[in-house]
């Protein structure tokens, strides 16, 4: 909903100005945006239908400041679907968060066992549920792994910070993966707004 342009638009509303044309509501848009103007850019909003492991939804979804409306495995059965690596990585040693690449772990064997774990898992989910158990209870066998799926709206001030963290090289790599596809995303929906955030972001980062 929206575009660069009315931002500009909703900026432009408390003079009752119109616009001065494309070069100049570019120029007024890097302004609002290097100086922190931020109430413009809450005008537009996006929706998005995401796919993610339950693992990355939990990180996902501290980000309070969007709508979100995510499947219920009470009113339906999850499907056999898990998010297998395909590299594994250490625990990081100075940062009880984070993680390293490893060349010393057997990716492939790692990658296998869980593979086998989760087949094992959804078995016994499908189990239970053939026996009569609730689907609400049924759901607590299976791993976090496990895809969900979730429609998630914000408005463009909000996803930028959202951006801003995840698409970072200190977020944990699986949620960078959709840090950088909604980059991409409001990159073809809103260009100038992401060239000022490229230009201006740590300016912002730091307040």
């Amino acid at each position: 909903m929206g575009s660069d342009q009315r931002i500009v638009e909703f900026a432009r509303v408390s003079y009752n100005s119109p616009s001065k044309g494309p070069e100049q509501d570019q120029k007024l848009l890097n302004f609002l945006y290097k100086n922190r103007h931020t109430s413009p850019f809450e005008s537009v909003q996006i929706t998005f239908d995401l796919k993610m492991p339950i693992l990355v939804a939990r990180q996902y979804i501290r980000h309070r400041t969007q709508s979100v409306n995510e499947i219920s495995a009470r009113y339906t059965e999850l499907p056999e679907e898990f998010y297998i690596p395909e590299t594994w990585r250490k625990q990081d040693v100075k940062n009880k968060q984070g993680s390293v690449e490893s060349l010393e772990l057997d990716h492939k064997a790692l990658s296998e066992t869980l593979r086998f774990n989760c087949a094992q898992q959804y078995e016994l989910y499908q189990e239970l549920i053939r026996k009569g158990v609730a689907r609400e209870m049924a759901r607590m066998v299976l791993p976090v792994n496990i895809y969900t799926q979730m429609y998630v709206s914000w408005n463009l001030k909000n996803l930028l910070h959202f951006i801003n963290l995840r698409d970072d090289a200190h977020a944990q790599a699986e949620i960078q993966v959709y840090g950088k596809a909604i980059k991409a995303i409001c990159t073809k929906l809103f260009p100038w707004t992401m060239e000022a955030y490229a230009k201006y972001k740590w300016e912002l980062a730091e307040s």
